[in-house]
């Protein structure tokens, strides 16, 4: 039995970390977007150092968004996998 609940534990923390991979990747092309579109249309004027501070701030958010999404998923798949056994 307890071989059986660690790897329940096993598969859920794969799969928090696979899904904050995701989100990260998805957050990251995102993040690229709203910079280049904050930096042609709303911030024309801003230099290359004020730039990359959006850029940070914003994949910064991402990464924390991801993080909480990943955690979120392996909850889920902890209580999905203990239910069936």
């Amino acid at each position: 039995m307890e071989a059986k609940q660690v790897n329940i534990v096993v598969r859920s923390v794969l799969v928090g970390v696979v899904f904050t991979i995701i989100y990260l990747a998805i957050g990251l092309v995102l993040d690229y977007i709203i910079t280049q579109l904050l930096s042609q249309f709303v911030l024309s004027d801003c230099s290359e150092d004020c730039y990359f501070r959006y850029f940070n701030i914003i994949f910064a958010v991402m990464a924390v968004f991801s993080l909480m999404g990943g955690i979120r998923s392996g909850m889920r798949s902890y209580k999905r996998l203990s239910e069936n056994t």
